[in-house]
């Protein structure tokens, strides 16, 4: 499912694009579809990065997310898009300030982290909107049987988060140098650091978040110690406008 080659995005977009309508997503994927072939862009060069990427810092500031996501495409049961039924023990909150610059949502297929309301995150140099779902790439799904509701069922069980500092700032500047592929690093003012557990197999997401002023610019989503990743661009305003509505 992932092909590994430093002119193409990396497959974690298998799962990182939902087979659903979420309010930042155009094109969608099944799981075990083939990679989507963007002009232009460019993946991390897994075969070179070699990077480990520690677990991040739990933050004991970590509240109850707040930000208002996107309005919700048409759906079955669109009022809980934003898990306000969810059942106890079905949800975590995103800690502060992530809060801030994503929103989970409970959506048919399972839960997801997406852009908050006028911005929206596309593949690096594209016009391609990503998501990124509890689902793992290459995954079995729970059982569905019973009581079984995808949207609660198949989600994260876990956010922990920090600022980088230190070694950690070092390691994620050589990752998003790696990303940019010779081309000018991004300037930001800061790196942030935030784990999503899925409960699909214990699989932990590392996604890197380089903020510039008060906001991510950039961000880095991996998988597997970022031998599979994806360098995605935050669009706001009329830029996003026009992505998300094509």
């Amino acid at each position: 499912m992932f092909r590994r080659s430093p002119r193409r995005l990396a497959l974690i977009a298998a799962a990182l694009a939902a087979a659903f309508a979420l309010p930042a997503s155009g094109q969608v994927w099944e799981p075990g579809d083939p990679p989507r072939e963007t002009a232009g862009a460019r993946g991390i060069d897994t075969e070179t990065d070699g990077l480990t990427v520690p677990d991040a810092p739990p933050d004991t500031t970590a509240a109850e997310a707040q930000t208002r996501a996107a309005d919700p495409a048409p759906m079955d049961d669109a009022s809980d898009f934003l898990c306000a039924r969810a059942p106890e023990g079905k949800t975590s909150p995103v800690p502060a300030p992530f809060d801030g610059w994503l929103v989970r949502v409970c959506a048919p297929q399972g839960q997801a982290l997406v852009p908050v309301l006028g911005e929206a995150w596309v593949a690096h140099g594209s016009a391609d909107p990503v998501s990124i779902l509890a689902m793992p790439p290459g995954a079995v799904p729970p059982p569905n049987a019973g009581a079984f509701d995808a949207r609660y069922d198949i989600r994260f069980d876990a956010f922990e988060g920090g600022k980088m500092e230190g070694e950690r700032l070092t390691r994620a500047a050589a990752l998003i140098e790696t990303a940019s592929g010779g081309s000018k690093v991004p300037p930001y003012d800061a790196a942030w650091q935030l784990d999503a557990v899925s409960n699909v197999g214990g699989i932990r997401y590392n996604l890197f978040f380089y903020v510039k002023g008060e906001r991510p610019d950039r961000i880095i989503a991996c998988l597997d110690q970022c031998r599979q990743a994806l360098y995605l661009d935050v669009l706001r305003g009329a830029e996003a406008k026009e992505v998300l509505g094509r």
